[in-house]
């Protein structure tokens, strides 16, 4: 089940409230709008529309954008583009322009892909129905809600009350399921197969589109996305797209996309694949029916082929569409695994109550009978592995039971406190406390010391000043002969040799905690 192409940025998805009459995408000091991407969970349909060129899959957390003449996802638009979410209770594509409108609960709601630009209209007890005359689109917009139907001018923002309406011939209009249905009842008749998944958990349709001429609905869904629906065959094909969970707990990236750890806390446990060009998205949740029932996914890493996740209940291996599961019975310190690192012989495991190794044998033995700290942090060099714990920094190698800290690294009061991360970039070992980095060279030759004394590296420590801007530190990751560093107040990048940083600020560059 590996993959193999560049990474995406994935990040945790925020919402803010509905907000100005006309209002553009949120600013970036750093970043133009076509240089940055949010993917999150939008299995959640609130409602769909669609015409002959574009669809339009609204959620909580954004728009998905479909190109039907090309058959490929657009960027969605997400808080990144200013997307200010209030509950939508209609959509319907403008046949002008191809934009989309929304009913919402306060109101009506025009998104021009083309623009980049959102306008809103204010009405009382919202837009439960939108309507378009076929003749004269150019006018305005109807909307009907419990008082009626009313009428907005293109341009207007205030709706008044019509007494009559286009003929029915004319009317280009939203549809409910239950008129689809009414047309096409061999979707209810058939309900159970798109409505039930690989773990029998049952969904139901929230919305409908139908494009007559094409002979397909589209049925938005509370959990499984859009499914298309084609009435001449009587078919029902998944689109696919974004996460499998709202938070992004961890990313590793391959050769063609990347793979994402969900927060088992926030919505469904397992991983999701994302190609490279945003278009395939495949959902991983572990056996049929059982599923991988792994809470949060700490750290995801591929090993020889296979993908490996450190999670709240073991680590979980799935190779080639099966799985299987490393606990304390197999011989983990704890079930609950914090990092991993892989090295030619195995695979090293933190766990909440000290360190593992697992060979490539599938054998796994403790490392260190005196390390009962949480290791949450690794960082393979090699057959040799740094080991980041609350006690500190230590080191360890294949073939020994024990995990030393080097006479240099005692020499650093820094060190000795808890460390949150670590990453080798280029020959630089970086060390994340909450605050603050320690780095300094490491040799390029990664044979392993043969006894306590000898350590793979050169070059004093460099303690680097506190870095109250990006907060507490998260995480780490190498790029080149620089590094990227993950906080609750953003992110930045960093370079050792110059010691130079650059900040991505939250909310502004990036949407939420890293």
């Amino acid at each position: 089940m590996t993959r193999t192409a560049v990474g995406v940025s994935l990040t945790l998805a925020v919402t803010v409230p509905l907000a100005l009459p006309t209002q553009a995408q949120t600013g970036s000091r750093l970043w133009r709008q076509d240089e940055r991407v949010l993917v999150t969970d939008m299995s959640l349909v609130e409602a769909v529309a669609a015409d002959e060129n574009v669809l339009y899959v609204v959620s909580p957390a954004g728009i998905g954008v479909y190109d039907r003449r090309f058959g490929r996802w657009q960027p969605p638009v997400t808080v990144l583009d200013g997307y200010a979410h209030a509950p939508v209770l209609s959509a319907l594509v403008d046949p002008t322009d191809q934009s989309v409108w929304l009913g919402t609960v306060a109101g009506v709601v025009n998104y021009s892909p083309r623009m980049r630009l959102y306008q809103t209209a204010a009405v009382s007890d919202g837009a439960v129905q939108l309507m378009f005359d076929r003749d004269d689109a150019f006018s305005g917009i109807y909307l009907r809600n419990r008082l009626g139907w009313h009428f907005l001018p293109r341009g207007g923002v205030i709706a008044r009350p019509v007494a009559s309406l286009p003929p029915a011939h004319r009317q280009v209009r939203t549809v409910s399921v239950q008129e689809v249905v009414s047309r096409h009842p061999e979707i209810e008749t058939m309900r159970l197969g798109p409505l039930l998944d690989d773990r029998m958990r049952s969904y139901r349709y929230t919305s409908a589109a139908e494009v007559a001429i094409a002979g397909e609905v589209f049925l938005g869904t509370n959990g499984r996305g859009v499914i298309r629906y084609d009435t001449g065959i009587a078919t029902f094909e998944p689109l696919p797209f974004g996460l499998l969970a709202p938070r992004a707990s961890s990313v590793t990236v391959v050769p063609d996309g990347v793979w994402v750890g969900s927060d088992g806390r926030s919505g469904r446990s397992g991983f999701t694949w994302v190609s490279s060009d945003l278009q395939r998205f495949e959902f991983e949740e572990g056996p049929r029916i059982a599923g991988l029932a792994m809470g949060t996914v700490h750290q995801v890493t591929l090993h020889q082929g296979d993908l490996w996740a450190a999670t709240e209940a073991g680590v979980t291996i799935a190779s080639h569409g099966s799985s299987q599961r490393l606990t304390t019975v197999q011989g983990l310190p704890s079930d609950r695994a914090l990092s991993l690192a892989g090295g030619p012989d195995g695979i090293w495991v933190g766990t909440q109550r000290g360190l593992a190794f697992v060979g490539n044998d599938g054998v796994a033995r403790r490392v260190g009978t005196r390390l009962f700290e949480p290791v949450r942090a690794l960082a393979g060099n090699g057959d040799s592995v740094w080991v980041g714990s609350r006690a500190g920094l230590g080191l360890s190698w294949t073939g020994v039971d024990r995990v030393v800290v080097p006479p240099d690294v005692a020499q650093v009061p820094e060190l000795a406190q808890e460390i949150v991360a670590l990453t080798l970039s280029d020959s630089v070992l970086v060390v994340g406390l909450r605050d603050r980095l320690v780095w300094r060279s490491v040799v390029a030759d990664s044979r392993a010391p043969t006894d306590d004394s000898r350590v793979p590296i050169a070059g004093g420590w460099q303690v680097e000043r506190t870095i109250p801007e990006i907060g507490e530190l998260t995480s780490l990751a190498a790029d080149g002969d620089a590094v990227w560093i993950g906080g609750s107040r953003g992110f930045a990048h960093y370079r050792p040799a110059t010691r130079s940083f650059v900040f991505h600020a939250a909310p502004g560059d990036v949407p939420g905690v890293v």
